[in-house]
């Protein structure tokens, strides 16, 4: 446990970088945009701005922020073939897997919740229901992309292309035809708790709170265990 600190800060420092940060950022300020045009002009700005959080926020935004984010923990020490340098310190490789998480919630969830709450407060103008399902479903969102794309990273070369590709056709296609396809999902899952907190009915966001709440829970804590599950079984020069 002595190794997970400086781990942590080693993939924390490796992972924050100018040109991402301005990008998220910039995400923000968009939705923040287009919240403000549904505050002056919707004349339900509630339903709005919680649709608005639906499609741009988990359609978008959360997903593209941990993508960018978390396939980079291993990925990029795979590309430049450093990752052998971590991989050889006597450390069990769960504590590897939980530092290269813990440094990407660490920039990917206050970003995310941060940027979401703010849209839901310029959207409605400051709605507590609407900001505080906002607030849970984005933390839910992002922590479990969050482990999904930290694993991808460990898994594939090229797992940013790969991501975008698995967001495009699954998560904004194929997931939208039905029930079935939504329950395999990750989006359906805080879209749900979004929809069930403020009353407001989303495309397939028919998950139980419960479902809702622990999918992405055990999404994230299966991206770190199969990422270790990896380390281990790398063969790494």
């Amino acid at each position: 446990m002595t190794a997970l600190l400086p781990l942590y800060r080693l993939f924390l420092r490796r992972q924050v970088t100018t040109g991402r940060l301005v990008l998220f950022g910039a995400f923000g300020l968009l939705g923040m945009l287009v919240a403000f045009g549904i505050n002056r002009s919707a004349d339900n700005p509630a339903e709005g701005t919680v649709i608005l959080i639906y499609v741009f926020g988990f359609g978008l935004m959360i997903p593209i922020i941990a993508l960018v984010q978390a396939s980079s923990a291993f990925g990029e020490l795979v590309e430049d073939e450093t990752l052998v340098y971590l991989w050889h310190r006597p450390v069990p490789r769960w504590i590897l897997s939980a530092a290269a998480m813990l440094g990407t919630i660490t920039v990917v969830l206050p970003f995310s919740v941060i940027s979401m709450v703010a849209m839901a407060i310029v959207g409605t103008g400051g709605d507590s229901e609407v900001v505080i399902a906002t607030a849970v479903s984005s933390a839910l969102a992002a922590v479990a992309y969050s482990g999904m794309f930290v694993l991808l990273g460990l898994m594939f070369k090229l797992a940013l292309i790969w991501g975008l590709v698995y967001l495009l056709i699954w998560e904004l296609a194929v997931s939208r035809f039905g029930n079935g396809a939504a329950r395999l999902s990750i989006n359906t899952y805080p879209s749900s708790v979004l929809s069930r907190m403020t009353d407001i009915e989303l495309p397939l966001a028919e998950r139980a709170m419960a479902s809702g709440v622990l999918v992405p829970l055990i999404v994230a804590a299966l991206g770190v265990m199969l990422s270790a599950w990896r380390l281990n079984r790398m063969d790494i020069a």
